[in-house]
């Protein structure tokens, strides 16, 4: 499980201020969820959706789609902190805008505790190798041979996620190299009874990589992150998604405004789907809420 003082320490050593520029203020406050789609040859839909729902979620560790069971409590280090309660705010307003669990009625008195965590810093490989070596348990799922290739930083957003898998009517059990996975139901090929959860989420930001672009662009990306394990994918989608904001694999661009169409409706589809389906009728499903979607529009 993740550590408050583990997170603290992060935030703790950047909370002096980020010595570097600060990317673009927002045009407006924040806001609803802005879709931005475009035209695509109605024949091709159905296998580019496919496409993109393939890319957008990583299957975890018992071959299934990773989602929040509980509302997501984001903290926000390394900006000023105007710019670090935007991103933790623009977070929480797309995850209820898709249907992912929020916080309804928050207590002051007795905050959430965080369970994601989003750095801004202009030394990520120098704070993943610390991470690395002392908190190896904050890469998620892992054998202890990947752990360096794991960590390294090769593009301007990186994602982490803790998971665990959790049996119907059983505990939340956290993934890692040495543990049993809980058992599910045997004999069906719908479901094991099995689902795979978030426990919590490390999202690194290159903040030399981020100046001069707009903060809802960033915030958008920094919430598809949060909300969805995409995979590891080279190039370009090729349909609409933030994710290809600062991509390396893409041509740079205008700064988008915020999460695609597709975006919008692939999370919404992730959050609506049965948790405990196997990975290829919770992609169908996701597929074909997106579709809907689209020809609804």
């Amino acid at each position: 499980m993740w550590r408050r003082p583990i997170l603290a320490g992060i935030v703790t050593a950047l909370a002096v201020g980020p010595a570097w520029a600060q990317p673009a203020p927002p045009a407006n406050t924040v806001e609803g969820v802005t879709v931005i789609g475009s035209k695509i040859e109605q024949a091709k839909l159905p296998e580019l959706v496919t496409k993109f729902v393939e890319g957008h979620g990583a299957p975890s560790r018992i071959d299934q789609l990773s989602r929040w069971p509980a509302p997501i409590c984001p903290e926000t280090g390394g900006l000023s902190a105007p710019f670090n309660a935007y991103v933790s705010a623009r977070v929480k307003l797309v995850a209820a805008a898709v249907g992912a669990p929020v916080d309804k009625h928050p207590n002051r008195n007795f905050p959430c505790k965080t369970n994601l965590l989003v750095v801004f810093t202009t030394t990520p490989q120098a704070l993943m190798d610390d991470v690395r070596r002392r908190h190896s348990d904050m890469l998620g799922f892992h054998y202890a041979a990947q752990a360096k290739r794991l960590a390294t930083v090769d593009r301007a957003f990186k994602a982490w996620y803790v998971t665990g898998t959790q049996a119907e009517g059983g505990f939340l059990e956290e993934d890692k190299e040495f543990a049993p996975m809980p058992s599910g139901e045997a004999g069906s090929r719908l479901t094991k009874r099995l689902a795979s959860r978030f426990i919590g989420v490390l999202i690194v930001i290159d903040a030399r990589q981020i100046v001069g672009h707009q903060i809802r662009a960033i915030s958008d990306d920094i919430a598809m992150l949060a909300l969805a394990r995409a995979t590891d994918l080279t190039g370009c989608s090729e349909l609409p998604t933030i994710l290809d904001f600062l991509n390396p694999g893409c041509p740079s661009a205008a700064d988008p405004e915020g999460l695609s169409a597709y975006d919008v409706a692939y999370l919404k589809g992730l959050y609506s789907v049965d948790p405990e389906a196997n990975l290829s009728a919770q992609r169908s499903e996701i597929g074909s809420f997106i579709l809907r979607a689209v020809a609804a529009r």
